[in-house]
């Protein structure tokens, strides 16, 4: 039985490839500013309605957040700690962010909101991106010394890889949605190139981070990654598979780091060492959207909660929820180091997938895509 997604689905447009970044125009960039400072208003404004999470240990630790600009889970998370960290904590934001984003802004805000709380060096944002050696690394430890960071927490919540296939895997097909209606991507095999760079920043690069630090000199208290359970489909990567290609990108190569990120998780478990890979439900991101895929998933997720009576989890609060797991496993309330918070979307994956193998164009059609999104 050959897999829905491994052939086109007929009547669909079908585009090669993935998603393209596009430059913004001088236009769209002026806006840029004033919609950064909405979202950061509409983090704090979400995670001041939430209770029940346990963040008092947050206060006076030191934290490195890579990953830590944007409207997306690492942004929240740095939102929640510039609030809670005290008088003698402190917060170290990595990113990569292009001049012109909206993930810039949101650290340019940020880093005027830890000068006027009177952080001084306890904040700093950098924006050249993680290393572990070199120039750009050296930079990032004198930032910690000068932060008077002798242990970090370290959180991962950086979004870097290729969407395609490995050398030599059959062709997969990938519902979306655009302007124009439902269409399929047809991802392309991977160079060696990009397949290195999958491997890189999300996975070799995040996971080889915290030893770093300690061959720096720099203790880490605790490491969290973040994870997502599309990437445990095993039978979704095999070809022979009725399944083959189910998760779309995370069937093919966006796997490659996660893996990568568990098999660091499973090497801290019996030691003094505290890793947590933690599992998030689909979030509407920036980040996602440059996934093939990643304009549809989402939304069809929210109609199927929505139908069910699910509660959908954003951003802000699963970031609280990330920091009240890190702390537990601190405490040494929590010793799962692969903990779930997106069960309760979980629970619709099987349904999400026979909708998503059914969606058309045929306004007749009880699975005609402007029904389900």
């Amino acid at each position: 039985m050959t897999s829905p997604f491994a052939i086109p689905q007929p009547g669909l447009r079908v585009k090669p490839g993935s998603p393209s970044i596009d430059m913004p125009t001088q236009e769209e960039a002026a806006v840029y500013p004033a919609e950064a400072a909405k979202i950061l208003e509409q983090i704090r404004a979400a995670q001041a309605a939430c209770s029940g999470f346990r963040l008092d240990w947050v206060r006076g630790r030191h934290f490195l957040v890579a990953g830590g600009t944007g409207s997306g889970f690492g942004g929240c998370v740095a939102q929640a700690l510039l609030e809670r960290l005290g008088e003698e904590g402190s917060l170290t934001i990595v990113s990569r962010d292009p001049s012109r984003s909206i993930a810039y802004e949101t650290g340019i805000l940020t880093a005027e909101a830890a000068a006027r709380a009177g952080m001084g060096t306890r904040f700093h944002w950098i924006n050249y991106g993680l290393a572990v050696e070199g120039k750009k690394f050296e930079r990032i430890v004198a930032a910690l010394r000068e932060a008077g960071a002798s242990r970090v927490v370290y959180l991962n919540a950086v979004a870097a890889a290729h969407s395609g296939l490995m050398p030599g895997s059959p062709p997969v097909y990938v519902k979306d949605i655009d302007e124009e209606g439902l269409f399929q991507w047809r991802l392309l095999p991977l160079d060696e190139r990009a397949i290195e760079a999958t491997h890189g920043p999300m996975g070799r690069l995040a996971a080889g981070f915290p030893a770093a630090l300690e061959r720096a000199g720099v203790g880490v208290e605790a490491t969290l990654f973040c994870d997502w359970r599309g990437s445990l489909d095993r039978t979704s990567r095999d070809p022979a598979s009725p399944d083959y290609g189910r998760q779309g990108p995370y069937s093919t190569s966006l796997y490659i780091p996660k893996e990568i990120l568990r098999e660091a998780t499973r090497a801290a478990i019996g030691t003094n060492k505290i890793a947590v890979d933690l599992f998030l439900p689909v979030m509407q991101t920036r980040a996602l959207s440059l996934v093939p895929g990643g304009i549809l998933m989402p939304r069809l997720f929210d109609a199927l909660m929505r139908r069910e009576g699910v509660r959908r989890v954003d951003p802000p609060e699963l970031a609280l929820a990330a920091l009240d797991r890190v702390g537990r496993a601190l405490a040494g309330d929590s010793h799962n180091p692969f903990p779930r918070l997106d069960l309760h979307e979980a629970a619709l994956d099987l349904w999400f997938i026979e909708v998503l193998a059914r969606l058309n164009e045929d306004t007749a059609s009880p699975f005609y895509f402007k029904r389900w999104v």
